[in-house]
């Protein structure tokens, strides 16, 4: 009307205040009834209603981070979230972050007006940038590449794997895990995660290739769908337990029963010139041997060695050094090899007195102790005179246990040097001391080291 005075500006600034004071009313309602993309419509509006206002602020930027994807970590922390965009800076992202929690304090001015519902809000939006922060700036995890050595499958895998004896989840056969030159811009695979299955508390479990490279995945934040598989898990009293799993096994690796021979091949126990012998890629068992040529102490594990040829297959005889390689794992090496140097780059190795070796069981024979016959030997072995050795057979009620099968001269016999190809390998024993009360038997006992003898003898047969 005409000579009514014009508004004032205080009064004409307050009607926005009043609008958004209104909107955030509105908000903390939604926000307490759970409708969060409700809540941060009106939030937004109230702040742009009222920039000044840190409420408005707060509200805003707790409900953009609760309501963005929790699957990236980049539109958690309020980061452009495609292709197109630029990478940014670790200097840049650790200031945006920064900037992102300080914009999620509550101001000390509103601290008491804030409602119950926007305090909780403001902490669970806290904890999601932070996981999406770590996550953004955790360091790449190092790996490697390997290959199985029967049907040259190639994957990716943790580092920490390297030197693992594995099963090959396409043909199924055991190989160890040794490092490849990676293949150009190859991508790992990402297997289907498996269920839980229940893994006996006295046992280590060793992971397949398909379980370390989902484990990878997973350590990478990457998504897998789950499926139905076959995993065959080794349960304590020898029987296998079967769950679903369509890519790989589980296989048990037994603990001794009571001396730790894994304490014999740390990292310390390698020295310039030591004779080692290493498990093979066909059933696992130590008959390669190794002349260490130099340890490289760091922060990883690094030995030199030189590969020892000859023997025509026979874990016995005269052995030539050969070609040279670096190992970067402790877990391909069984056991020291007591040997004879006869020149400068040859060796003999043959059975010694006390020590205890695997024969090739013969396969016409129904004895139904496996594939293998254990054995002691009595005597060193001489080309003149050959060596005579007793027959172990496993105590019931131990995993790991062998006493001698029979007693007296009856029980001795002798190898020559036409029976040298019977032997399969050495086996890393200790015998065993028993105190009053001992649950072993009468006579001699021997621990065999687990990782040198075949699954069926590590089966735990209950006391008769």
């Amino acid at each position: 009307m005409a000579g009514e005075p014009p508004p004032s500006p205080a009064g004409a600034a307050a009607e926005p205040e009043a609008e958004a004071e209104r909107l955030l009313a509105l908000a903390e309602a939604e926000l307490s009834a759970g409708r969060l993309r409700a809540a941060r419509k009106h939030a937004r509006r109230a702040a742009l209603l009222d920039p000044a206002s840190p409420r408005a602020a707060l509200l805003a930027t707790a409900t953009n981070v609760l309501v963005a994807d929790a699957s990236s970590h980049s539109a958690v922390l309020l980061l452009p979230d495609d292709d197109s965009a630029s990478p940014i800076s670790a200097s840049a992202l650790r200031r945006h972050f920064k900037s992102l929690v300080k914009s999620l304090r509550i101001h000390p001015d509103t601290a008491a007006a804030a409602s119950p519902a926007v305090a909780a809000a403001v902490e669970e939006a806290l904890g999601r940038a932070a996981e999406a922060y770590e996550a953004i700036t955790a360091p790449a995890l190092p790996t490697f590449w390997t290959t199985c050595a029967g049907c040259r499958l190639l994957l990716e895998f943790e580092r920490k794997y390297v030197g693992y004896r594995l099963t090959c989840p396409s043909c199924r056969r055991k190989f160890l895990a040794a490092e490849v030159p990676p293949p150009p811009e190859a991508e790992p695979t990402v297997p289907s995660p498996p269920p839980p299955a229940k893994k006996p508390k006295t046992e280590k479990l060793e992971m397949t290739l398909a379980e370390m490279q989902l484990q990878l995945a997973k350590k990478r934040g990457a998504k897998a769908s789950k499926s139905k598989s076959r995993v065959e898990v080794e349960e304590e009293d020898g029987e296998e337990v079967v769950a679903e799993n369509n890519h790989s096994d589980l296989m048990a690796v037994v603990d001794s029963d009571f001396y730790n021979f894994d304490a014999d091949r740390g990292e310390r126990c390698f020295k310039r010139g030591q004779l080692w012998a290493l498990y093979g890629d066909d059933d696992g068992m130590p008959r390669h041997y190794a002349l260490v040529d130099g340890v490289l102490r760091g922060s990883r594990f690094r030995v030199q060695i030189r590969w020892l040829d000859g023997g025509e297959g026979k874990p016995c005889g005269r052995f030539k050094v050969g070609r040279a390689e670096t190992l970067h794992s402790v877990n391909v090496f069984s056991h020291l090899v007591a040997c004879e140097r006869v020149a400068r780059e040859l060796y003999r190795v043959y059975p010694r007195k006390a020590s205890v070796w695997a024969f090739h069981a013969d396969k016409e024979s129904n004895t139904g102790r496996g594939k293998y016959e254990i054995v002691v030997f009595l005597s060193g072995y001489s080309g003149q005179y050959g060596a005579s050795f007793g027959y172990l057979e496993k105590v019931e009620g131990f995993r790991s246990i062998f006493t001698r099968r029979d007693v007296g001269t009856h029980a001795v016999h002798s190898l020559q040097e036409g029976d040298l190809g019977a032997l399969s390998h050495q086996i890393p024993a200790r015998k065993v001391t028993k105190g009053e009360g001992s649950a072993l038997p009468p006579g001699d006992c021997w621990e065999l080291d687990p990782a040198s003898l075949p699954p069926e003898l590590l089966r735990l047969e209950p006391q008769k």
